[in-house]
């Protein structure tokens, strides 16, 4: 662990080149365990790890800022962070296409793409629709479609939609999205099993008072994974309400997959696919029995369920149910724009073609998801999506 605490130390100085002082420790860990698996990839096409150590320069950058804004408005950053919505579960099961249709109502307060590592100065509520950061995530997405990073049939959030929390979470360094640059297996197991996600969901929090000290509102946040620390998410957000998205596990499991496989592909020369399979199936897995196990243990909390094929079936029954479980008014005109944007959103998806993948690739089975997730299927009367 030495070398790469002398790397932390050498990514940290380029950070703070900027100006601004490292601070804070939560994050320190995770990337030291990163970094030594870095360390002994052999697999980096070239360039590969460049790239990757400016993404980590950049993250270390923008979270220092954040932590030298919290220091220098002691006022706005006591704002606590109030009845937040948060979707999380199965991936796969239509939260993008959710909360896109959430993000027509200007009610609420979603975290957008653009904002991401470049969260200051925080947009005011005025300009989240025209703030000049958007302009430069669109493009810099559109170039990762066009350069084939990001296949339009695979999971695509534009510069200018609603993101996931990945940015506050890799933040913290714990996070799903730091195992798409190489494979990082020691990094893995730590995170799923051993990082102190009390600490991330701490700084998640604070990163959520910086955006609302400009534009505040009923925060409406989502990614999947967030299902691995429904404990902790209860312990920071209390009245937070929680939906969990459902699926054949069998579906989001082949694609999650495949969507890992892709960027490991396109900047490693080998990409083990067996290790891939394990560590998605291992996080889904987890995912769902922490879920359940949390809910055993707070029965009282504000939970609601969405099922895929319901909401594929009928999506505005299904977001007329979930305003229902919030206590909030959908107003016409909001409900007329959502079933447009429904209607575009059906064709946008034959366009893109179907996303192909095979279970057995990975080396898995659907034998290896009724052992993972019976229980799962079983408790939450699952509709099977098999051949």
């Amino acid at each position: 662990m030495v070398p790469a605490i002398a790397e932390v130390e050498r990514l940290v100085a380029r950070a703070a080149a900027a100006g601004i002082p490292p601070t804070g420790e939560s994050w320190r860990e995770g990337l030291e365990v990163f970094l030594a698996d870095l360390a002994r990839s052999r697999t980096m096409r070239p360039g590969a790890r460049e790239r990757t150590e400016a993404f980590l320069v950049e993250t270390l950058r923008a979270r220092f800022a954040l932590e030298a804004w919290h220091a220098a408005h002691p006022a706005a950053a006591a704002t606590p962070v109030t009845r937040p919505l948060i979707v999380l579960g199965m991936p796969r099961a239509g939260t993008t296409f959710l909360v896109n249709l959430l993000s027509l109502d200007p009610q609420r307060r979603m975290h957008w793409n653009w904002e991401g590592n470049r969260e200051l100065p925080p947009a005011e509520a005025a300009h989240l629709h025209d703030d000049p950061r958007i302009a430069v995530r669109v493009r810099e997405v559109d170039a990762r479609i066009e350069s084939g990073f990001l296949p339009l049939n695979h999971h695509v959030e534009r510069g200018d939609e609603p993101t996931e929390c990945f940015w506050q979470m890799q933040q913290d360094f714990k996070s799903f999205s730091l195992l798409i640059h190489t494979q990082v297996p020691d990094y893995f197991e730590w995170w799923l099993h051993h990082a102190d996600m009390a600490a991330a969901y701490a700084w998640h929090c604070r990163y959520l008072q910086v955006l609302q000290s400009a534009a505040p509102g009923a925060w409406t946040l989502k990614f999947p994974s967030h299902a691995l620390a429904v404990e902790e998410i209860i312990a920071t957000y209390p009245d937070s309400r929680i939906v969990y998205t459902h699926r054949d596990p069998i579906k989001p499991l082949g694609s999650t997959c495949s969507l890992n496989a892709h960027p490991l592909s396109m900047t490693n020369s080998d990409v083990d696919l067996a290790m891939v399979g394990y560590q998605v199936s291992g996080i889904l897995a987890a995912s769902a029995q922490r879920m359940i196990a949390a809910r055993d243990r707070h029965p009282d909390h504000a939970f609601h369920d969405i099922h895929y094929r319901d909401f594929i079936r009928d999506p505005m029954a299904t977001i007329r149910a979930l305003y229902a479980f919030e206590g909030l008014e959908l107003s016409d005109v909001v409900a007329q724009a959502m079933e447009a944007a429904i209607t575009t959103h059906e064709a946008a998806r034959g366009h893109a073609g179907a996303h192909l993948y095979d279970l057995a690739d990975y080396a898995l089975t659907e034998a290896t998801v009724d052992r993972q997730f019976g229980d799962y299927i079983a408790r939450f009367d699952i509709a099977l999506e098999r051949r």
